[in-house]
């Protein structure tokens, strides 16, 4: 446990000597920011329900997967790219250690990232007569969906870093790989498969997210993500192992 404490401060020490994390945090923050207020400005003619105005917003997600993408890239790439990747696996830690370290470092970062969201909250009360009820049980699984989502999302963007050497590279490869995933239900549309159309429905974030906002909870994609995380974290495991023994 020693260990893995002393590799995820590391990691997350190293956030914060980064402009880049600062930049994120910044952008992250107006972005979800100014679109929220356009939802919410929407809602009084649309008659919204809460959980659409806090995760109903495009740009919002938009803006977090350019995030993930942007807090995951560095994580092994520039390991790679200065040489210090070989120095910490000849360190007495395991492959499982630091990517478990770094992927933990980097969901903490996001949730920070999302964190001032919260503060919405507030102004949603404030407007409960323009827009109806706010219910507190919708609200917290929207926020658990977006956990979910985000988890899964950032242990892909590890995996595509210990794959290669260029920061630049990992964060578009993330990217596009977090964005079909993300609005795959729309893939549907020239799908001409019924088969293959159930199962990009099946993977599609926006419907799960949507879905997790209005309060309804399916296990389905809780094990979806959850064998998602495994998955991908395994996968980077296993590529720093063959590394090390290359």
């Amino acid at each position: 446990m020693s260990t893995f404490l002393a590799l995820f401060r590391r990691q997350w020490a190293a956030y914060f000597f980064s402009p880049m994390a600062y930049v994120c945090l910044t952008v992250f923050l107006a972005v979800s920011g100014l679109s929220f207020v356009g939802v919410v400005m929407r809602s009084f003619q649309d008659n919204l329900v809460a959980g659409d105005l806090l995760f109903g917003s495009q740009f919002f997600w938009m803006m977090a997967l350019v995030a993930m993408a942007l807090i995951t890239m560095h994580l092994f790439a520039e390991e790679r790219r200065s040489g210090t990747l070989e120095t910490l696996l000849t360190a007495p830690v395991t492959e499982t250690q630091i990517v478990t370290a770094k992927f933990a470092a980097a969901l903490l970062f996001f949730m920070l990232m999302v964190a001032p969201t919260t503060l919405y909250l507030p102004v949603l009360l404030a407007l409960r007569a323009g827009i109806g009820s706010v219910e507190a049980a919708p609200l917290l699984t929207g926020y658990l969906g977006l956990l979910l989502v985000g988890a899964f999302y950032i242990a892909l963007g590890v995996w595509v870093s210990s794959l290669t050497r260029n920061q630049v590279v990992a964060a578009i490869v993330s990217f596009a790989l977090m964005y079909v995933l993300f609005y795959s239900e729309y893939i549907t549309y020239f799908v001409r498969n019924p088969v293959l159309g159930a199962v990009l429905n099946s993977l599609s974030s926006i419907r799960h997210i949507m879905d997790f906002s209005r309060g309804i909870v399916d296990t389905r994609p809780i094990v979806l993500y959850l064998s998602g995380i495994f998955v991908c974290l395994f996968a980077a495991v296993k590529g720093l192992e063959a590394r090390k023994g290359s």
